[in-house]
Protein backbone atom coordinates (compact mmCIF):
# COMPACT_ATOMS: atom_id res chain seq x y z
CA UNK A 1 0.00 0.00 0.00
CA UNK A 2 0.88 3.81 -0.56
CA UNK A 3 1.14 5.77 2.34
CA UNK A 4 1.82 9.68 0.89
CA UNK A 5 1.96 10.83 -2.64
CA UNK A 6 5.37 10.76 -2.86
CA UNK A 7 5.67 7.12 -3.42
CA UNK A 8 4.59 6.68 -6.52
CA UNK A 9 7.13 5.68 -9.07
CA UNK A 10 7.13 7.54 -12.53
CA UNK A 11 6.49 6.33 -15.36
CA UNK A 12 4.51 3.17 -13.55
CA UNK A 13 2.06 1.80 -15.71
CA UNK A 14 2.78 -1.08 -17.28
CA UNK A 15 6.09 0.37 -18.47
CA UNK A 16 8.61 1.96 -16.03
CA UNK A 17 11.90 3.77 -17.26
CA UNK A 18 13.95 0.83 -17.26
CA UNK A 19 11.19 -1.14 -19.19
CA UNK A 20 11.17 1.19 -22.09
CA UNK A 21 15.02 1.26 -22.05
CA UNK A 22 14.92 -2.39 -22.15
CA UNK A 23 12.62 -1.88 -25.25
CA UNK A 24 14.52 0.74 -26.62
CA UNK A 25 17.86 -0.83 -26.36
CA UNK A 26 16.44 -4.37 -27.20
CA UNK A 27 15.55 -2.40 -31.05
CA UNK A 28 18.81 -0.54 -31.63
CA UNK A 29 21.37 -3.31 -30.82
CA UNK A 30 19.41 -5.63 -33.20
CA UNK A 31 18.73 -8.46 -30.81
CA UNK A 32 15.89 -10.82 -30.50
CA UNK A 33 12.57 -11.11 -29.83
CA UNK A 34 12.61 -6.94 -29.75
CA UNK A 35 13.97 -7.10 -33.50
CA UNK A 36 11.76 -8.82 -34.97
CA UNK A 37 8.29 -7.33 -33.20
CA UNK A 38 9.87 -3.93 -33.78
CA UNK A 39 9.76 -4.74 -37.64
CA UNK A 40 6.08 -5.57 -37.32
CA UNK A 41 5.05 -3.49 -34.87
CA UNK A 42 6.59 -0.41 -36.70
CA UNK A 43 4.66 -1.00 -39.77
CA UNK A 44 1.20 -1.55 -38.00
CA UNK A 45 -1.16 1.25 -39.02
CA UNK A 46 -1.92 2.23 -35.07
CA UNK A 47 2.13 3.21 -34.92
CA UNK A 48 2.21 5.68 -38.05
CA UNK A 49 2.55 9.46 -37.35
CA UNK A 50 0.99 9.95 -39.94
CA UNK A 51 -2.54 8.13 -38.53
CA UNK A 52 -5.76 9.47 -38.66
CA UNK A 53 -7.79 10.49 -36.11
CA UNK A 54 -11.52 8.72 -35.73
CA UNK A 55 -12.40 11.16 -33.54
CA UNK A 56 -12.95 12.81 -30.38
CA UNK A 57 -16.46 12.98 -29.61
CA UNK A 58 -18.55 14.41 -26.77
CA UNK A 59 -20.42 11.41 -25.68
CA UNK A 60 -18.84 7.59 -26.03
CA UNK A 61 -21.70 4.44 -25.25
CA UNK A 62 -20.78 0.58 -25.36
CA UNK A 63 -23.83 -1.25 -24.63
CA UNK A 64 -27.00 -0.99 -26.36
CA UNK A 65 -25.75 2.00 -28.30
CA UNK A 66 -22.36 1.66 -29.86
CA UNK A 67 -20.08 4.26 -30.66
CA UNK A 68 -16.66 3.49 -29.16
CA UNK A 69 -14.79 1.92 -31.85
CA UNK A 70 -13.54 5.50 -32.93
CA UNK A 71 -11.62 5.79 -29.33
CA UNK A 72 -10.52 2.09 -29.45
CA UNK A 73 -8.72 2.84 -32.68
CA UNK A 74 -7.52 6.64 -31.56
CA UNK A 75 -6.20 5.46 -27.93
CA UNK A 76 -4.59 2.17 -29.67
CA UNK A 77 -2.87 4.71 -32.10
CA UNK A 78 -2.14 6.99 -28.91
CA UNK A 79 -0.18 4.02 -27.29
CA UNK A 80 1.50 2.77 -30.28
CA UNK A 81 2.58 6.34 -30.88
CA UNK A 82 4.00 6.97 -27.65
CA UNK A 83 6.26 3.74 -27.84
CA UNK A 84 7.05 4.73 -31.08
CA UNK A 85 8.44 8.36 -29.86
CA UNK A 86 10.06 6.44 -26.69
CA UNK A 87 12.49 4.31 -29.23
CA UNK A 88 12.57 6.59 -32.01
CA UNK A 89 12.50 9.75 -30.18
CA UNK A 90 10.84 11.04 -33.40
CA UNK A 91 9.17 14.40 -33.11
CA UNK A 92 6.21 13.23 -35.88
CA UNK A 93 5.39 10.02 -32.64
CA UNK A 94 5.71 12.55 -30.08
CA UNK A 95 2.84 14.91 -32.13
CA UNK A 96 0.23 12.51 -33.00
CA UNK A 97 0.21 10.65 -29.49
CA UNK A 98 -0.32 13.90 -27.32
CA UNK A 99 -2.31 14.99 -30.34
CA UNK A 100 -5.07 12.58 -29.76
CA UNK A 101 -4.68 12.33 -25.69
CA UNK A 102 -5.23 16.07 -25.90
CA UNK A 103 -8.52 15.74 -28.46
CA UNK A 104 -10.27 13.40 -26.55
CA UNK A 105 -9.05 14.62 -22.91
CA UNK A 106 -10.51 18.31 -24.04
CA UNK A 107 -13.85 16.71 -26.06
CA UNK A 108 -14.91 13.97 -23.75
CA UNK A 109 -17.88 14.47 -21.69
CA UNK A 110 -19.56 11.80 -20.90
CA UNK A 111 -19.55 7.82 -20.96
CA UNK A 112 -22.78 5.81 -21.45
CA UNK A 113 -24.36 2.47 -21.79
CA UNK A 114 -24.12 -0.62 -19.72
CA UNK A 115 -20.98 -1.43 -20.68
CA UNK A 116 -19.11 1.38 -19.51
CA UNK A 117 -17.27 0.15 -17.44
CA UNK A 118 -15.47 -2.98 -19.81
CA UNK A 119 -15.02 0.47 -22.31
CA UNK A 120 -13.05 2.66 -19.45
CA UNK A 121 -11.37 -0.38 -18.13
CA UNK A 122 -9.96 -1.24 -21.37
CA UNK A 123 -9.44 1.59 -23.73
CA UNK A 124 -8.99 3.85 -20.90
CA UNK A 125 -6.22 2.20 -19.00
CA UNK A 126 -4.36 1.67 -22.39
CA UNK A 127 -5.15 5.65 -22.96
CA UNK A 128 -3.21 6.29 -19.41
CA UNK A 129 -0.48 4.12 -20.66
CA UNK A 130 0.27 6.16 -23.56
CA UNK A 131 -0.22 9.26 -21.01
CA UNK A 132 1.75 8.43 -18.87
CA UNK A 133 4.80 7.41 -21.30
CA UNK A 134 4.31 11.09 -22.82
CA UNK A 135 4.15 12.69 -19.68
CA UNK A 136 6.88 11.59 -17.31
CA UNK A 137 9.53 10.62 -20.73
CA UNK A 138 7.75 12.97 -23.59
CA UNK A 139 7.21 16.09 -20.98
CA UNK A 140 4.13 16.76 -22.29
CA UNK A 141 1.74 19.23 -20.54
CA UNK A 142 -2.20 18.31 -20.78
CA UNK A 143 -4.38 21.01 -22.92
CA UNK A 144 -6.59 22.68 -19.71
CA UNK A 145 -4.13 21.87 -17.27
CA UNK A 146 -4.13 24.75 -14.89
CA UNK A 147 -3.16 25.26 -11.39
CA UNK A 148 -7.29 26.15 -10.54
CA UNK A 149 -10.05 24.69 -12.70
CA UNK A 150 -7.87 21.83 -15.42
CA UNK A 151 -10.04 20.51 -18.02
CA UNK A 152 -7.59 18.10 -19.52
CA UNK A 153 -6.68 14.83 -19.75
CA UNK A 154 -5.98 13.97 -15.93
CA UNK A 155 -9.76 15.77 -15.26
CA UNK A 156 -11.46 13.78 -17.60
CA UNK A 157 -9.74 10.76 -16.02
CA UNK A 158 -10.90 11.48 -12.76
CA UNK A 159 -14.26 12.25 -13.29
CA UNK A 160 -15.34 10.00 -16.34
CA UNK A 161 -13.08 7.42 -16.16
CA UNK A 162 -12.11 6.15 -12.65
CA UNK A 163 -15.67 7.11 -11.48
CA UNK A 164 -17.32 4.01 -13.43
CA UNK A 165 -14.47 1.56 -12.34
CA UNK A 166 -15.05 2.15 -8.56
CA UNK A 167 -18.17 -0.33 -8.63
CA UNK A 168 -15.85 -3.32 -9.85
CA UNK A 169 -18.04 -6.21 -10.62
CA UNK A 170 -17.25 -9.73 -10.89
CA UNK A 171 -14.71 -12.13 -12.56
CA UNK A 172 -12.31 -11.45 -15.05
CA UNK A 173 -15.05 -8.39 -15.87
CA UNK A 174 -14.35 -7.26 -12.43
CA UNK A 175 -10.37 -7.61 -12.71
CA UNK A 176 -10.60 -5.30 -16.01
CA UNK A 177 -11.68 -2.62 -13.39
CA UNK A 178 -9.25 -3.39 -10.60
CA UNK A 179 -6.32 -3.32 -13.59
CA UNK A 180 -7.99 0.14 -14.84
CA UNK A 181 -8.09 1.62 -11.28
CA UNK A 182 -4.43 0.32 -10.04
CA UNK A 183 -3.37 2.64 -13.71
CA UNK A 184 -5.40 5.48 -13.00
CA UNK A 185 -4.50 5.94 -9.35
CA UNK A 186 -0.85 5.77 -10.02
CA UNK A 187 -0.79 8.00 -13.12
CA UNK A 188 -3.23 10.22 -10.55
CA UNK A 189 -1.13 10.10 -7.94
CA UNK A 190 -4.25 9.20 -6.35
CA UNK A 191 -3.11 7.17 -2.77
CA UNK A 192 -6.35 6.09 -1.92
CA UNK A 193 -7.40 5.15 -5.22
CA UNK A 194 -4.23 3.05 -5.94
CA UNK A 195 -4.63 1.14 -2.72
CA UNK A 196 -8.15 0.35 -2.77
CA UNK A 197 -7.46 -1.40 -6.11
CA UNK A 198 -4.82 -3.52 -4.91
CA UNK A 199 -7.08 -4.57 -1.69
CA UNK A 200 -9.29 -5.02 -4.27
CA UNK A 201 -6.62 -7.71 -6.10
CA UNK A 202 -5.80 -9.32 -3.11
CA UNK A 203 -8.84 -9.70 -1.04
CA UNK A 204 -12.45 -9.32 -3.37
CA UNK A 205 -14.00 -12.64 -3.33
CA UNK A 206 -15.60 -11.97 -6.50
CA UNK A 207 -13.03 -10.18 -8.78
CA UNK A 208 -9.62 -10.34 -6.82
CA UNK A 209 -7.23 -13.09 -7.28
CA UNK A 210 -8.89 -15.66 -5.37
CA UNK A 211 -12.62 -14.63 -6.69
CA UNK A 212 -11.19 -15.43 -10.68
CA UNK A 213 -8.75 -18.61 -9.71
CA UNK A 214 -9.28 -21.86 -7.55
CA UNK A 215 -6.14 -22.38 -5.47
CA UNK A 216 -6.53 -25.88 -5.57
CA UNK A 217 -6.24 -26.10 -9.28
CA UNK A 218 -5.79 -22.86 -10.91
CA UNK A 219 -9.22 -23.24 -12.75
CA UNK A 220 -10.86 -19.89 -13.68
CA UNK A 221 -14.51 -18.75 -12.60
CA UNK A 222 -15.12 -18.69 -16.55
CA UNK A 223 -13.80 -22.00 -17.79
CA UNK A 224 -17.55 -22.99 -17.91
CA UNK A 225 -18.17 -19.74 -19.35
CA UNK A 226 -16.18 -19.99 -22.15
CA UNK A 227 -12.55 -20.30 -22.99
CA UNK A 228 -12.39 -16.32 -24.27
CA UNK A 229 -13.32 -15.11 -21.13
CA UNK A 230 -11.41 -17.46 -19.38
CA UNK A 231 -8.19 -16.44 -21.20
CA UNK A 232 -9.15 -13.00 -21.34
CA UNK A 233 -9.38 -12.69 -17.76
CA UNK A 234 -6.07 -14.36 -17.45
CA UNK A 235 -4.37 -11.92 -19.08
CA UNK A 236 -6.15 -8.97 -17.49
CA UNK A 237 -4.82 -9.84 -14.17
CA UNK A 238 -1.41 -10.20 -15.35
CA UNK A 239 -1.64 -6.73 -16.64
CA UNK A 240 -2.88 -5.57 -13.13
CA UNK A 241 0.18 -7.26 -11.82
CA UNK A 242 2.18 -5.77 -14.06
CA UNK A 243 1.28 -2.08 -12.33
CA UNK A 244 1.81 -3.29 -9.27
CA UNK A 245 4.81 -4.22 -9.91
CA UNK A 246 6.37 -1.33 -11.83
CA UNK A 247 5.19 0.44 -8.10
CA UNK A 248 7.63 -2.59 -6.31
CA UNK A 249 4.82 -4.54 -5.07
CA UNK A 250 4.94 -8.44 -6.50
CA UNK A 251 1.55 -9.87 -7.74
CA UNK A 252 2.74 -12.09 -9.53
CA UNK A 253 3.58 -14.63 -7.01
CA UNK A 254 0.69 -13.84 -4.65
CA UNK A 255 -0.99 -17.54 -3.69
CA UNK A 256 1.93 -19.47 -4.19
CA UNK A 257 2.07 -18.39 -7.79
CA UNK A 258 -1.33 -18.83 -7.99
CA UNK A 259 -1.27 -16.84 -11.53
CA UNK A 260 0.88 -19.12 -13.21
CA UNK A 261 -1.40 -21.97 -12.27
CA UNK A 262 -4.23 -20.29 -13.41
CA UNK A 263 -2.35 -20.13 -16.62
CA UNK A 264 -1.10 -23.46 -16.52
CA UNK A 265 -4.48 -24.77 -16.33
CA UNK A 266 -5.73 -22.71 -18.74
CA UNK A 267 -3.39 -23.37 -21.60
CA UNK A 268 -3.77 -27.41 -20.76
CA UNK A 269 -7.13 -27.44 -21.60
CA UNK A 270 -6.93 -24.79 -25.01
CA UNK A 271 -4.21 -27.04 -26.17
CA UNK A 272 -6.78 -29.79 -26.36
CA UNK A 273 -5.75 -31.38 -23.15
CA UNK A 274 -8.72 -32.75 -20.06
CA UNK A 275 -8.26 -30.35 -16.92
CA UNK A 276 -10.13 -31.14 -13.62
CA UNK A 277 -12.50 -29.00 -12.82
CA UNK A 278 -14.74 -28.51 -9.81
CA UNK A 279 -18.62 -27.22 -10.83
CA UNK A 280 -18.72 -25.96 -7.42
CA UNK A 281 -16.33 -23.24 -7.83
CA UNK A 282 -17.35 -20.66 -10.65
CA UNK A 283 -18.04 -16.55 -10.95
CA UNK A 284 -20.14 -14.36 -8.19
CA UNK A 285 -23.33 -13.39 -10.21
CA UNK A 286 -22.95 -16.17 -12.70
CA UNK A 287 -26.88 -16.27 -12.85
CA UNK A 288 -26.00 -12.94 -15.44
CA UNK A 289 -24.20 -15.04 -17.79
CA UNK A 290 -26.67 -18.17 -17.85
CA UNK A 291 -24.37 -20.26 -15.09
CA UNK A 292 -23.34 -21.80 -13.00
CA UNK A 293 -21.80 -24.70 -15.25
CA UNK A 294 -20.87 -28.01 -15.21
CA UNK A 295 -18.11 -28.46 -16.87
CA UNK A 296 -15.21 -26.65 -19.07
CA UNK A 297 -16.99 -24.85 -21.76
CA UNK A 298 -15.76 -25.89 -25.49
CA UNK A 299 -16.91 -22.53 -26.82
CA UNK A 300 -13.63 -20.58 -28.37
CA UNK A 301 -11.22 -23.54 -26.61
CA UNK A 302 -7.94 -23.59 -28.56
CA UNK A 303 -4.89 -20.98 -29.18
CA UNK A 304 -5.52 -20.41 -33.18
CA UNK A 305 -7.79 -16.98 -31.86
CA UNK A 306 -6.86 -16.81 -28.72
CA UNK A 307 -6.81 -13.36 -26.63
CA UNK A 308 -3.09 -12.00 -26.72
CA UNK A 309 -2.62 -12.54 -23.22
CA UNK A 310 0.17 -15.70 -23.04
CA UNK A 311 3.31 -13.40 -23.72
CA UNK A 312 3.30 -11.17 -20.45
CA UNK A 313 2.67 -13.83 -18.36
CA UNK A 314 5.66 -16.91 -20.64
CA UNK A 315 8.13 -13.50 -19.98
CA UNK A 316 7.21 -13.03 -16.61
CA UNK A 317 7.18 -16.51 -15.16
CA UNK A 318 9.28 -18.83 -17.38
CA UNK A 319 12.47 -16.05 -18.91
CA UNK A 320 12.52 -13.28 -15.83
CA UNK A 321 11.59 -15.93 -12.84
CA UNK A 322 13.24 -19.13 -14.33
CA UNK A 323 10.00 -21.13 -13.43
CA UNK A 324 8.49 -24.73 -14.44
CA UNK A 325 5.72 -24.07 -16.62
CA UNK A 326 5.55 -26.63 -19.29
CA UNK A 327 2.04 -25.73 -20.33
CA UNK A 328 2.87 -22.07 -20.40
CA UNK A 329 5.76 -22.89 -22.76
CA UNK A 330 3.56 -25.12 -25.10
CA UNK A 331 1.40 -22.25 -25.70
CA UNK A 332 4.09 -19.99 -26.42
CA UNK A 333 5.55 -22.18 -29.07
CA UNK A 334 1.92 -22.66 -30.55
CA UNK A 335 1.43 -18.95 -31.08
CA UNK A 336 4.41 -18.59 -32.30
CA UNK A 337 4.11 -20.62 -34.54
CA UNK A 338 1.03 -19.01 -36.12
CA UNK A 339 2.65 -15.47 -36.19
CA UNK A 340 3.16 -15.01 -32.43
CA UNK A 341 1.14 -11.56 -30.56
CA UNK A 342 1.77 -8.82 -33.13
CA UNK A 343 -1.18 -7.09 -34.44
CA UNK A 344 -1.06 -7.39 -38.27
CA UNK A 345 -2.11 -4.08 -40.50
CA UNK A 346 -5.11 -5.82 -41.43
CA UNK A 347 -5.96 -7.34 -37.74
CA UNK A 348 -8.88 -6.31 -35.51
CA UNK A 349 -7.94 -4.24 -32.13
CA UNK A 350 -7.95 -6.90 -29.40
CA UNK A 351 -8.93 -6.10 -25.79
CA UNK A 352 -5.00 -6.11 -24.40
CA UNK A 353 -1.80 -4.36 -25.74
CA UNK A 354 -0.52 -7.58 -27.96
CA UNK A 355 3.04 -6.74 -29.34
CA UNK A 356 4.33 -9.11 -26.55
CA UNK A 357 7.63 -10.15 -27.36
CA UNK A 358 8.58 -6.42 -27.96
CA UNK A 359 6.98 -4.91 -24.83
CA UNK A 360 6.93 -7.18 -22.19
CA UNK A 361 10.78 -8.92 -23.04
CA UNK A 362 13.27 -9.71 -20.91
CA UNK A 363 16.27 -10.38 -21.97
CA UNK A 364 16.91 -13.99 -19.30
CA UNK A 365 16.20 -14.48 -15.65
CA UNK A 366 16.82 -11.60 -13.21
CA UNK A 367 15.56 -9.11 -10.59
CA UNK A 368 15.21 -6.33 -13.12
CA UNK A 369 14.28 -3.71 -9.57
CA UNK A 370 13.53 -0.27 -11.08
CA UNK A 371 15.99 2.52 -10.46
CA UNK A 372 13.80 5.28 -8.96
CA UNK A 373 16.11 8.23 -9.79
CA UNK A 374 15.35 8.27 -13.24
CA UNK A 375 11.68 9.73 -12.19
CA UNK A 376 11.39 13.12 -13.46
CA UNK A 377 8.25 15.38 -13.51
CA UNK A 378 6.58 15.61 -16.51
CA UNK A 379 5.19 18.90 -17.66
CA UNK A 380 6.00 23.17 -17.28
CA UNK A 381 9.98 23.03 -16.73
CA UNK A 382 12.12 20.20 -15.04
CA UNK A 383 13.09 21.80 -10.97
CA UNK A 384 16.01 22.13 -9.25
CA UNK A 385 18.47 19.20 -9.41
CA UNK A 386 16.80 18.00 -11.97
CA UNK A 387 13.40 16.73 -10.11
CA UNK A 388 10.47 18.49 -9.71
CA UNK A 389 8.03 20.28 -11.61
CA UNK A 390 8.67 24.28 -11.64
CA UNK A 391 4.95 25.73 -12.17
CA UNK A 392 4.78 27.77 -15.05
CA UNK A 393 1.08 27.88 -15.58
CA UNK A 394 -0.25 31.57 -15.60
Amino acid sequence: MKTRVGDFIHPGLWHTHDDLERIRNGVLSGKEPWKSAYANFSVNAYSQANYTMKGPYSVLCRGSCSNYTSFSQDVRAAYQNALMWYITKDQGHWDRATTILDAWGSNLTNIIGTDTSLLVGLEGDLFANAGEIMRWEGNWTEKGAAAIGSSGFSNQLYWLFARQSIIIGQANYGMVSIKALLSFGVYLDDVQMYNYALNAYQNDLCAGLYGNYDPATGQSAETGRDQQHAQGGIGWTAEAARVAQSQGTDLYSLGDNLLLKAAEYTAQYNLGEDVPYDEKFYRCEAILVNGPWSAPSPIGRGYQSSPRVWDILYYQYVVKRGLDAPWLTKMKKALDSIGGEGILPTSNIDDHPSWGDLIWSYPGKGSFKNNDSYTIWGGGQIGQNGTGNLNTAS
